[in-house]
C-alpha cells in the first residue's frame, strides 16, 4: 500500500471489481514491443451498436513508458506517460495524464520504506493542485490528501484516513472534510471465503448507506455477491474458460424485481 489512494483497496476491490452491467469484450496482444488492447462494448439505445476503443502501451528506455495511448469511441484521445528513476532516484516517478479536451495533469510519486507521497498539478488550465501522504508502520497505515483551487486560493477538498491489516482482518476509515466518514471492513474466513462491508456515516445520517458482500473461490470459479441498503443485489462469476480467456457473467436485481433484472457479460482474452 504505497499511496493514500490505496488505503481502502482491499475492501473496495472485494465489493467493486468485476461487477458489470455491460456486454463487452477486451482483447490484449503484443505488436513487437507494444502492448495493444481493443475493448468493445455493446450499447442498446435506439438501436444496438458496438463501440470500440483501442489502447497502446510501450515500455521505453531509461525508465520512460507510454502507459496508455488510447483512441476512444467518440474520436477523442488519451495519453498517459511515466518516467521512473529520474535524477538517478529509483523511488521517484513522474507522470503525465492528458487528453484533447483541456486535460493535462503533471504528477510526481515518491515511495521509500514506510512513506508514500504524491503531488499533481493541472498544467493546462492551472485550476488545481493536489497532494497526498501515507505512512505505514507494521499493521497500521495513516495519511491524507487534499486539493487546492488555484483560482480562489482555497482548499477544495481534503480527507484523512487510517487502516489496519493483520491476519484475516482488514479495516479502513476515511473522512471527507470531517463532514462524514467511510468505513471499509474485510474478514477472511478461510482460504476460500472472504466477507466485506462498506458503510458511510455522518452527523445527519449516522448510518447513511451500507454494502455487504462476499468473495468465494468455488469449484466453478470465483463467485462474488453483494447487496446494498438501497435494495440492490448483485452477483458475478469470474471464470477462466481457457488459457488467458476469462468470462464474467453478472446479474443485478433492484428491490427484488427479478423480472426486470439486468445482466452483464464480459470477456477478457490475452
Amino acid at each position: 500500500m504505497p499511496f493514500f489512494k490505496d488505503i481502502s483497496k482491499a475492501s473496495d476491490d472485494a465489493l467493486g471489481d468485476d461487477y458489470t452491467s455491460k456486454v463487452s469484450s477486451k482483447m490484449k496482444t503484443k505488436a513487437g514491443p507494444v502492448g495493444v488492447t481493443c475493448e468493445t462494448t455493446r450499447v442498446s439505445k435506439d438501436k444496438v451498436s458496438l463501440l470500440s476503443k483501442l489502447s497502446f502501451k510501450w515500455a521505453g528506455p531509461s525508465g520512460f513508458s507510454v502507459d496508455k495511448l488510447q483512441l476512444k469511441d467518440n474520436g477523442s484521445h488519451v495519453l498517459e506517460t511515466s518516467l521512473v528513476g529520474a535524477a538517478g532516484n529509483p523511488n521517484l516517478k513522474f507522470t503525465f495524464k492528458g487528453d484533447d479536451s483541456q486535460k493535462g495533469d503533471l504528477g510526481v510519486e515518491y515511495s521509500k520504506g514506510m512513506l508514500g507521497l504524491t503531488a499533481e498539478m493541472d498544467i493546462i488550465e492551472l485550476k488545481k493542485v493536489s497532494a497526498s501522504a501515507l505512512v505505514t508502520k507494521g499493521d497500521l497505515a495513516f495519511g491524507g490528501n487534499g486539493t487546492f483551487k488555484m483560482a480562489g486560493s482555497s482548499v477544495d477538498k481534503f480527507s484523512l484516513g487510517a487502516s489496519y491489516s493483520s491476519g484475516p482482518i482488514f479495516a479502513a476509515l476515511t473522512t471527507d472534510k470531517f463532514a462524514g466518514a467511510n468505513l471499509g471492513l474485510m474478514y477472511k474466513v478461510n482460504g476460500d471465503l472472504s466477507l466485506a462491508t462498506s458503510s458511510s456515516h455522518s452527523a445527519d445520517k449516522p448510518l447513511d448507506s451500507v454494502t455487504i458482500g462476499c468473495v468465494y473461490n468455488a469449484p466453478v470459479g470465483v463467485v462474488k455477491a453483494k447487496c446494498t441498503s438501497g435494495g440492490v443485489a448483485s452477483a458475478v462469476l469470474v471464470k477462466d474458460v481457457a488459457k488467458k480467456v476469462t468470462v464474467t457473467p453478472s446479474l443485478q436485481v433492484k428491490n427484488g424485481d427479478v423480472k426486470n433484472a439486468s445482466f452483464g457479460f464480459g470477456v477478457v482474452m490475452g
